[in-house]
């Protein structure tokens, strides 16, 4: 259970910079509301970065114990990879377009990005070093993370005055929410298994 609490954190300090000054009350963008929508694609993009590197966790944990997990939780847990690697790199292509966003990096130095890489190598020791859960403990993660990238590209379809990156939005929430319906049908038919 301390591994879904540390995800959860990690989520809740992700979304606290997006969510702290995002408004919707307003539909004019006012300079606060960039800043805002800027924060919350930042934060999008930390999400997308991390989820990109599933299928290397997953490589890595059958390299180290042979462990791996079963056919179909893979392939639901590399599309989820795949696509956040393609969404990641249509982001980044999409920022630049007008008015443009400020992808800005979390600073290397403060409290906030230390404690985020403390709690991804916590979280990665857990999921490699944990043998019997893995599988498990893996979609179950993702029953955190992929509806906070959902409900974020919805939140941020709302604010998003460029045409593309509206339409980008758009299939981005609905692309995640395959990927969270299959992984969650995928949970419920591994607990059948083993019940």
């Amino acid at each position: 259970m301390q591994l879904f609490s540390k995800l959860l954190l990690i989520t809740l300090i992700s979304s606290s910079f997006f969510v702290a000054n995002f408004s919707l009350a307003n539909a004019n963008v006012t300079p606060k509301e960039i800043k805002a929508i800027d924060s919350g694609y930042s934060v999008l993009k930390l999400l997308l970065e991390d989820e990109q590197y599933l299928t290397v966790i997953r490589r890595t944990k059958m390299v180290l114990t042979f462990i791996s997990i079963n056919d179909t939780s893979t392939t639901i847990i590399d599309a989820i990879s795949t696509s956040s690697e393609r969404s990641l790199d249509e982001l980044e292509a999409l920022a630049t377009e007008q008015p443009k966003i400020n992808l800005s990096e979390m600073p290397g130095e403060t409290i906030a990005s230390a404690t985020l890489n403390s709690l991804r190598m916590a979280t990665a020791k857990e999921f490699l070093f944990d043998g019997d859960n893995f599988e498990k403990n893996l979609l179950l993660s993702q029953l955190k993370v992929l509806p906070v990238i959902i409900h974020l590209a919805e939140q941020l379809e709302e604010k998003e005055t460029n045409s593309d990156r509206k339409q980008w939005l758009n299939r981005l929430s609905s692309q995640y929410r395959e990927h969270y319906q299959l992984v969650n049908s995928r949970i419920s038919i591994t607990a059948t298994d083993k019940s």
